[in-house]
């Protein structure tokens, strides 16, 4: 076990000089000559001396206490642990009560030297010691149950099979990835040798980063990829990546070495137009600070709340995770430590908050694990915005070694994470496993699409409302003002379907039923509604209710159609003037008049529900006008589609 902070350094830096114990055993009386001298290169801080000193003890006394206990505090500040281990074990075999903080002491040696039973029982010895100290009572305490947990989990070993991302992962080095909400990107830096053709009459090879990016192709395999653009790449030392689920805000880490020698770490974002990326902008002073360390920013896939690490000061300690949400003018607001649930005295970073906006995963040696950094996994509640107690995701994802930067898929089936430690291509490669079912987001869909005015002029201001049809849950899409195009992702149930409804001043109401099965195992959960037109209100205008449709001969209004005409019924509410006519129609199969009665019938349920909702009769006609308007030929399945219609028609604005 490698225990993450050095509890088993503890005492060897303390201030204090370290005190000799009580034994009965005598020591010969040259050694006292050597003890003071060693004390006094400890008090020098001269550990060359120390070690001579503590050498000349056990040559003359090999089973002196006093030599004993301070050879191993010796070896301790020298790192040699066995050594260590050798000499406490022969003290405490010879007196066990020469001290009670040597059972501590020795009881954290053991276990970092493998030998977790034995050292776990001095710890729990030294719990029950009627003279211990409170800060070594507290830590021993941490470290069993750091034993604990190491034990349950090799015990309990969750699958892993990492395999390196094709094409992607080369011969070089590959590693601070992210995968886009909508899975068609990756974002990485590659690290290669490079030719410097500037170095003289004799080429020499240098090591060269560069913050790169693939496109995901048609077999569902990644592209090996290519450094980004201008203004990427040009002078600054970038990389650690996250994006939104429009794919249009990059945000990632630039750091840059100071004059005074000090490697300062910010958060810049760039901005893509549909052509080219903006210049990287800071987030702000009041996150980016001189004085501290921030790093590793996840922004979520709606772009609202920004993750990063930092080593700032107020925080719990170490490196802490913060996060700020985007305040109404686009700004970021000022940085909240995440609290001690996830937060330690020991180092937190490396945060990926998940497409589903509450799943937070993230790297730490405070929280128990198998050694090093280890990947954890919590929730946040949405109402009371508290965090889980975070969860190990599991051995042997994680290992002795640190594991950080793990990154999670839309659906929440595969992990990506960067090491070297996995046999791969060859160096730092990017993997992806299946992540264990206990540690997955909650389920999310993506809802992409394009907004157009009539014409397919650009859209302006649209707001976009997803609704979860049973439990109402509400989430909001920003739409790129200038393209129309928007990207959403939305928690609901596998089977939950799902209602889109677009709105702006002067426009008609205008919908979409996305219903659960509308992704498939070849899209995951990303659902695409390509183009949507908004229609301005205007008299005598016809409007399209969508997705009210009936079953043949049938006008009895289904679920889907009631939730259309729930939403319809706000917007009459809120249009307050407006009076409409509601029509049905129908394609030309069967006779006449069979669909004259027909479609009339099915608009006649629509008033009558909006009526019962509590619109006034004075508003509205009804009327079924069968298949004498049609809007397409018939003469095709889809025009006739087409043709089976309910609508409005705006009498009075």
């Amino acid at each position: 076990m490698v225990l993450s902070v050095t509890s088993i350094m503890i005492f060897s830096k303390s201030h204090a000089q370290p005190e000799l114990g009580e034994c009965l055993i005598p020591c010969q009386e040259k050694v006292f000559n050597q003890i003071e001298k060693w004390q006094k290169a400890w008090r020098a801080k001269n550990y060359q001396e120390m070690r001579r000193y503590a050498d000349l003890m056990l040559s003359y006394d090999q089973e002196c206490p006093h030599a004993l206990y301070l050879y191993g505090e010796t070896a301790v500040r020298g790192g040699r642990l066995r050594e260590a281990e050798a000499a406490w074990s022969k003290l405490l075999e010879k007196c066990p009560d020469y001290k009670s903080e040597l059972l501590f002491y020795a009881g954290v040696v053991l276990i970092e030297n493998g030998k977790v039973a034995k050292g776990t029982d001095l710890l729990q010895r030294y719990i029950q010691h009627p003279d211990r100290e409170p800060a070594f009572y507290k830590e021993a305490r941490i470290i069993i149950s750091q034993v604990d947990i190491e034990k349950t989990l090799r015990n309990k070993p969750v699958l892993f099979d990492p395999k390196p991302l094709e094409k992607i992962c080369t011969h070089a080095d590959e590693y601070l990835a992210t995968i886009s909400p909508d899975g068609m990107f990756c974002f990485f830096t590659r690290r290669t040798k490079e030719i410097d053709r500037r170095s003289g009459p004799v080429p020499t090879e240098r090591i060269v980063e560069r913050f790169s990016y693939a496109r995901r192709l048609a077999d569902g395999t990644f592209e090996r990829g290519q450094p980004l653009p201008s203004p990427f790449n040009q002078k600054y030392n970038e990389g650690g990546p996250s994006i939104t689920a429009d794919n249009r805000e990059l945000y990632f880490t630039i750091c840059e070495l100071l004059p005074t020698g000090y490697q300062n770490c910010d958060i810049y974002f760039s901005v893509f137009s549909g052509e080219t990326w903006s210049e990287p902008k800071s987030v702000g002073d009041h996150i980016n600070r001189p004085d501290s360390w921030e790093s590793q920013p996840s922004v979520t896939a709606n772009g609202d709340w920004l993750y990063f690490a930092s080593n700032r000061k107020g925080g719990q300690g170490g490196l802490d995770i913060y996060r700020c949400y985007r305040l109404p003018t686009g700004e970021w607001s000022t940085p909240e430590n995440l609290g001690p649930i996830i937060n330690t005295p020991k180092d937190e970073k490396s945060p990926y908050i998940h497409s589903d906006g509450v799943t937070l995963y993230f790297s730490s040696n405070g929280h128990g694990g198998i050694g090093g950094m280890d990947i954890f996994f919590t929730q946040m509640n949405p109402q009371s915005q508290a965090w889980s107690l975070p969860t190990n995701i599991g051995y042997p994802i994680n290992t002795e070694s640190d594991e950080v930067g793990l990154i999670v898929s839309i659906d929440g089936a595969k992990g990506y994470i960067s090491s070297d430690k996995i046999k791969g291509k060859g160096g730092w490669d990017i993997f992806y496993f299946e992540l264990p079912a206990n540690v997955r987001p909650e389920y999310t869909r993506l809802i992409t699409g394009r907004f157009t005015e009539e014409g397919g002029q650009p859209p302006g201001n649209v707001q976009v409302r997803i609704k979860n049809v049973e439990s109402t849950q509400e989430s909001t899409a920003r739409v790129d003002t200038v393209s129309g195009e928007f990207a959403v992702a939305v928690k609901s149930k596998p089977d939950e379907d799902l209602i889109l409804i677009a709105e702006k001043e002067g426009i008609s109401f205008t919908s979409r039923y996305i219903a659960a099965e509308e992704h498939s195992a070849s899209t995951g959960a990303i659902v695409d509604h390509s183009s949507i037109e908004i229609k301005k209100l205007k008299r005598g205008q016809e409007y399209r209710l969508n997705d009210i449709n009936f079953e043949t001969n049938s006008y009895t209004l289904d679920k889907r159609a009631i939730r259309i005409l729930e939403e319809f019924y706000e917007f009459l509410k809120t249009n307050k003037t407006i009076h409409i006519e509601i029509q049905g129609h129908t394609d030309n199969i069967g006779t006449r008049e069979d669909n004259l009665i027909l479609s009339d019938r099915r608009a006649k349920v629509v008033y009558d529900y909006l009526v019962q909702k509590g619109i006034s009769p004075a508003r509205m006609t009804h009327k079924g006008y069968g298949p004498d308007r049609p809007v397409a030929t018939n003469q095709t399945e889809e025009g006739r589609s087409l043709n089976r219609r309910t609508v409005f028609v705006i009498n009075n604005l």
